[in-house]
């Protein structure tokens, strides 16, 4: 049973890792200064901060993937107890499930409505709260993609079902054509007139969804959830590949980890090849973007799998922060939105927050303008890495 209880310190360091990149992304002491592989593509294109949500939503799915392996297996004591061999009922499933990712599209919508306006200089209106998110998205690709794999139980099955919901995406974006009295939607990938903005504001005004260059446009809107829901499907088909590598098994001495490696690079290779007639856009969540992010999570995946098997004292001191954030993931992640949205609103004085005073001490110090706002970052990461190791065993991890 210790055994059946170790946690997988690869997923939990992929997990903290990362957490870290999405601290560092989010909490930039000025906004105007960071450099360029910190930012987010505006629209159409690649930069480093793109890959930290998908990574995400991949660890995500590798997650659920153990945990239903652990949960529901065919084998072992969930089955039958191993001195009466009496079978036994499985955990409950769908309530649990469902609990779980109700918990996580509230909080999201907490966060949005973070402070309601109690903060000094904040205001609140519910008709601009935007109910879509990060954790909105997390939410509904946790519920509907553990849904998938308690279904598809093989890597087969749940290729299929992958190329389904690609198919699908496909279909909602390159098929239809609607015309409204506000223009245009339906085949395209622009900005204004793609049909995944349609269905949103469809649903709701465009005072709740986010703004993209100025224009209403939700990056975690509903259509484009699909692209997320492959991302997390990306990750359980990772975890299945350790599982079962006779599928994908070649002759010629590779080893049991090779058809993971395969993936990982045709993966990348299919995704810059298909970004040749669909672009990379993280907004939209295109199947390029999907494959090259899912590619490369993969890879350093496999590659933290590695480095761990050295068990060096300086890889334990790299490593143990990082950990900690991968055990405590959603609290890290609530706990880092509700200080630096605070400090960001927070008014010591008009125009001035309680961030900008902090950060104006530390600019003062007369670094270049980026390397300050890198290390104020850096520091905020290190205050929530302290915090989620003194968290310890009390561990909230969404899975």
């Amino acid at each position: 049973m210790a055994l059946a209880n170790q946690r997988n310190r690869a997923l939990d360091v992929m997990r903290g890792l990362t957490i870290a990149l999405m601290i560092i992304v989010n909490t930039p002491g000025d906004w105007q200064n960071m450099f360029a592989f910190l930012h987010h593509a505006e629209w159409h294109g690649f930069l480093g901060a793109d890959v930290v949500f998908p990574f995400f939503l991949f660890v995500a799915g590798y997650a659920a993937a153990l945990k239903l392996k652990k949960s529901y297996s065919t084998t072992g004591p969930h089955c039958a107890s191993a001195l009466t061999l009496e079978e036994q009922s499985p955990p409950p499933f769908y309530l649990p499930l469902l609990r779980r990712s109700l918990i996580l599209f509230a909080i999201g919508v907490f966060l949005n409505a973070w402070p309601f306006g109690f903060v000094p200089g904040s205001t609140f209106a519910v008709e601009k709260l935007r109910i879509f998110g990060v954790l909105q998205r997390i939410a509904l690709c946790v519920f509907f993609g553990t849904l998938v794999l308690r279904a598809a139980r093989s890597p087969m099955k749940l290729m299929i079902v992958m190329i389904g919901v690609a198919a699908l995406y496909e279909l909602l974006m390159r098929v239809f054509f609607i015309t409204t009295a506000d223009g245009h939607f339906g085949r395209s990938f622009a900005l204004e007139d793609n049909f995944a903005r349609y269905v949103d504001l469809s649903l709701l005004p465009s005072a709740m969804l986010y703004k993209v260059k100025g224009v209403a446009f939700d990056p975690e809107g509903i259509v484009t959830t699909l692209g997320a829901l492959l991302s997390f499907l990306f990750g359980s088909l990772f975890y299945y590949r350790k599982q079962s590598p006779e599928a994908f098994r070649r002759p010629g001495g590779f080893s049991t980890d090779s058809p993971r490696y395969f993936l990982a690079f045709g993966c990348l290779a299919a995704g810059f090849a298909a970004s040749l007639v669909e672009p990379i856009n993280k907004n939209l969540w295109t199947l390029p973007y999907v494959l090259v992010t899912a590619g490369g999570a993969m890879l350093v995946f496999g590659l933290l799998e590695v480095f761990l098997l050295w068990k060096t004292i300086a890889i334990e001191k790299f490593t143990r922060p990082l950990e900690s954030l991968g055990r405590n993931p959603l609290a890290v992640y609530v706990l880092s939105g509700v200080v630096a949205k605070a400090l960001a609103l927070w008014q010591l004085a008009p125009g001035q927050s309680l961030k900008a005073w902090l950060y104006s001490h530390l600019a003062s110090v007369g670094m270049p303008a980026k390397i300050s706002s890198l290390i104020y970052s850096i520091l905020f990461l290190a205050l929530m890495a302290f915090i989620a190791s003194r968290l310890r065993r009390f561990v909230i991890v969404a899975r």
